[in-house]
């Protein structure tokens, strides 16, 4: 058998080994009286989450006025004030979609997709720099 076909078998082999072990119900040796320790165990109080409940602050800011600030008071002071999306570092139209995105995908807002590309227009109207050459902050290279 040559070098490599042996090396190939030998790391595929440790991890089928293991796998067939788990499937079938194997389990490692023990040492002690491991049983008394499981019985006491499973009769043991079972743990449960606490439901918990969070309030946002209310903004009284809205937006300044302009085509697309209903959406961004509509749906960004969900979960943020006016005041915070306003302090953000400048973006391009590209930068605000995938921070809108972000906040989409990641975080669940509830934009609906035909809204991203206005809502992007509006916050870089308001907040948002030329230049997509020059480093943002987005990418923690500029200021």
């Amino acid at each position: 058998m040559n070098t490599s076909l042996r090396n190939v078998v030998l790391v595929w082999a440790i991890p089928v080994v293991l796998g067939i072990a788990l499937a079938t119900g194997l389990a490692w040796p023990r040492s002690g009286d491991s049983t008394a320790a499981a019985e006491k165990a499973g009769s043991g109080p079972v743990q449960s989450w606490v439901k918990v409940s969070v309030e946002f602050p209310t903004s009284y800011t809205a937006f300044p006025p302009g085509n697309g600030a209903d959406i961004a008071n509509g749906q960004c002071l969900i979960c943020h004030s006016a005041g915070m999306v306003l302090r953000q570092p400048p973006l391009t139209v590209d930068e605000w979609t995938g921070e809108i995105n972000k906040m989409r995908n990641s975080f669940g807002a509830p934009l609906p997709a035909d809204q991203i590309a206005a809502l992007a227009r509006y916050l870089h109207s308001i907040n948002g720099r030329q230049d997509s050459s020059s480093p943002s902050a987005v990418d923690g290279q500029g200021s």
